[in-house]
């Protein structure tokens, strides 16, 4: 069975052949040859994914303190290791030298960044540990693909398998929710973990992680709210046709169904949209061979007339209303505040847009600009 490569490479305690790119294992200081007791009992490797595709690494190795004598070694293992004997203990030189091959196979372009060394015991019932830790950043570790992130940079050529007595543990970032994790494991202290001995396919551990206020999946909350929707319409259509039975067209009904076709819109996932729309047609069909007599207010029954109230301007219109109304340039995440859609439906119907040349997009860092053709992009705002 494969070791993990870099597991076996950065701790250098282990003398363990090392697979894939990292090289030959790293030597064992001299005194620990002389106490074997001061082997490491286990190593935990910990990522934590960021939203900016970068993961916060923590390679831990652990050593179980049972006496005196390997107290004593610990000590003198932490105080080389804090101060960064490179004979010693963990080097993050292991890492930064895998980060151009990971780079050219997923074209990202990844540095290493942010490296640090601790150490601490911990007490434990009538059991204490001392514990090592290695962490660092590493940046574009993960794709960004609007309001996902794609954990894709694993490997078996540089990561290898999981060894008796070693961990994996992979968290989402912040504010996200998952979307796929492979292989499938069990949830463990908020995250994703893989115990070995564990042998990975090719290209795993693989995860895609989506923003928790997007739209994938719909849930029985907007189901319900959607429900309703459609019951008022109906019940607005029956009274319509049922109350003297005369056929003029009734111009408030109309403006209606305009209303809960957008709120229907608004509500449903991406993913459900299609349906939704199937749905707000079937309740405006259904509703147009209704007849009323005309409302008091004499509305006009000209139904292609362009609305006012925003309520029944079609999503389009209301983005190009926002830009106006602010100079003719918003941000995106401001366009998501001042509708209150989800990020992904706003994702998405801008894209649109820019398609159709209705508005125009900038990527500035993290943050997509958006304004209105002609009105400039590049002015006024700041890069992240």
């Amino acid at each position: 069975m494969r070791q993990a490569a870099l597991l076996v490479a950065v701790v250098c305690l282990l003398a363990v052949p090392v697979a894939g790119a990292v090289g030959a294992p790293a030597p064992q200081s001299a005194a620990l040859q002389e106490d074997a007791a001061s082997s490491p009992s286990g190593v935990d490797i910990t990522v934590q994914i960021q939203s900016d595709g970068a993961a916060r690494w923590t390679v831990s190795s652990k050593y179980s303190l049972e006496d005196d004598n390997a107290t004593a070694a610990f000590e003198q293992l932490r105080g080389r290791f804090e101060a960064g004997a490179a004979d010693t203990e963990f080097s993050v030189d292991v890492f930064r030298a895998v980060v151009p091959s990971v780079s050219d196979r997923v074209g990202r372009q990844m540095e290493i960044r942010n490296a640090s060394r601790s150490s601490r015991v911990v007490e434990a019932g009538n059991n204490t540990t001392g514990v090592l830790s290695l962490r660092f950043t590493w940046t574009n570790f993960s794709r960004v693909e609007e309001d996902r992130v794609v954990v894709d940079s694993f490997s078996t050529q540089w990561f290898g398998d999981l060894a008796p007595n070693q961990t994996l543990t992979l968290r989402s970032p912040e504010g996200y929710d998952t979307e796929n994790v492979l292989p499938p494991t069990s949830i463990v202290e908020n995250g994703y973990r893989w115990s070995g001995p564990h042998t990975f396919d090719a290209d795993r551990p693989f995860a895609v992680f989506t923003e928790n206020d997007s739209v994938v999946g719909v849930s029985m909350v907007v189901l319900v709210a959607v429900g309703v929707l459609a019951l008022f319409a109906g019940a607005a259509t029956v009274w319509a046709y049922y109350r003297d039975g005369d056929e003029r067209p009734v111009p408030w009904l109309r403006d209606v169904r305009r209303a809960v076709a957008s709120r229907v819109r608004e509500a449903l996932s991406a993913e459900s949209e299609s349906e939704a729309e199937e749905s707000a047609a079937d309740a405006d069909a259904a509703a147009g061979s209704a007849a009323a007599e005309p409302a008091a207010s004499g509305a006009s029954d000209d139904a292609d007339s362009e609305p006012t109230d925003p309520e029944l301007l079609s999503d389009e219109e209301r983005v190009e209303r926002l830009l106006r109304e602010h100079g003719g340039r918003m941000k995106q995440s401001e366009i998501v505040e001042e509708t209150r859609w989800s990020t992904a439906k706003v994702s998405q119907l801008l894209s649109s847009m820019a398609e159709d040349g209705r508005v125009e997009k900038l990527r500035i860092g993290r943050e997509n600009l958006i304004s209105l053709p002609g009105e400039g992009v590049d002015n006024g705002i700041d890069e992240e």
